[in-house]
């Protein structure tokens, strides 16, 4: 086979392939950004937060204080482990066509729908594990626990958690939509291909 027929042969397949809309590529793009931004941002909570406990737990090795290190180290851990094992293949898509693009993003909406359901677990459980530690070891003169909680010093935790909660339902709404959308797109491209 000649140079040029062979270069004829690499034009034709090039251009029958489908070209991934700009806008796909923009968006999962953007999403590659935010993954890193928020890759960085885990890294810098374990940091901060995991090593803050442990240095507190070992400066004054108080029970109360291991305690703390110990639990927020099992939270980081679980976080890790969700957040690897929900983004493990989704940082790039497979090959540079629509196909890989849409299948991509598929894949990170489902992975954002499941962390929707591990935040608020994770959330709650934190909740209560922290609402727990300090009500045991609060230096100030106990309330009963129900007065406590709904009367004392918490009361701005209650509002972060509702709004926490109705972020969560309109992320998950949103994502919802946008996995809609794709296995749409996802259908609809099948049946060309079929035709």
């Amino acid at each position: 086979m000649s140079m040029d027929a062979e270069l004829e042969v690499w034009r034709r397949e090039w251009q029958s392939e489908n070209a991934v809309p700009v806008d796909l590529r923009r968006t999962v793009e953007r999403q590659s950004r935010w993954m890193r931004v928020a890759l960085a941002a885990d890294i810098l909570v374990t940091v901060a937060i995991g090593g803050g406990t442990l240095a507190l737990a070992v400066r004054a090795p108080r029970a109360d204080l291991i305690v703390l290190a110990v639990g927020t180290w099992l939270f980081l851990a679980a976080a890790w482990a969700f957040s690897l094992a929900v983004n493990r293949g989704t940082w790039s898509p497979a090959a540079l066509d629509t196909a890989a693009f849409v299948e991509l993003s598929v894949r990170r909406c489902r992975g954002r729908l499941a962390a929707v359901w591990f935040g608020a677990g994770l959330y709650l459980a934190e909740i209560a594990f922290c609402v727990g530690w300090i009500y045991r070891d609060s230096a100030a003169p106990r309330k009963p626990l129900l007065a406590w909680l709904c009367f004392g010093p918490l009361n701005w935790v209650w509002a972060v958690t509702v709004v926490f909660f109705a972020g969560l339902m309109w992320y998950r709404r949103k994502k919802r939509a946008e996995l809609t959308w794709l296995l749409g797109l996802c259908r609809e491209s099948s049946g060309r291909e079929d035709r």
